[in-house]
């Protein structure tokens, strides 16, 4: 029965370093701060400024972003991802709001965001072969907001 238990324990923990090995080694960890002269949206304007930084915690992705809006104010927001598909709430006050990612391939990867299950944009993510710039595509469903946002790394 000792030598099950010392069995499953160490099962689970190869699982865990796996996952966050997974995690450490996603090309998405780090700073990434946005180039306002290669991104664009519609409609605008684009932030001021936005750093986002992702950190590994186990199998998930802790994103951060610092956002200081065309107005000059400022604002912070965290959530968790996998790039598993499942939808997961975008943020502690997220409103019914969703997201889900999926990774497509090295540095490549869709997702989804949704407002009380109803999908509202589709997202294109790809960090370059480099690794220095990962580019966002968002198109809304609405067909009336559209994005490319360009962050180079830090």
């Amino acid at each position: 029965m000792k030598r099950l238990f010392v069995l499953v324990v160490l099962v689970v923990l190869v699982f865990a370093a796996v996952g966050s090995m997974r995690a450490e080694g996603d090309p998405r960890i780090g700073s990434w701060k946005l180039n306002g002269a290669q991104s664009k949206a519609t409609p605008g304007p684009l932030p001021a400024g936005e750093t986002r930084t992702y950190a590994a915690q186990g199998s998930d992705i802790m994103v951060t972003a610092e956002i200081d809006d065309a107005k000059g104010g400022h604002r912070s927001t965290h959530t968790n991802v996998t790039a598993d598909g499942t939808d997961r709430p975008a943020g502690p006050a997220n409103g019914g709001v969703t997201i889900s990612v999926k990774l497509l391939g090295p540095g490549s990867y869709a997702g989804t965001q949704k407002k009380d299950g109803k999908v509202t944009s589709t997202n294109r993510a790809v960090i370059s072969k480099g690794g220095k710039v990962f580019t966002f595509t968002t198109k809304g469903t609405d067909g009336k907001v559209t994005s490319v946002l360009v962050y180079d790394k830090q």
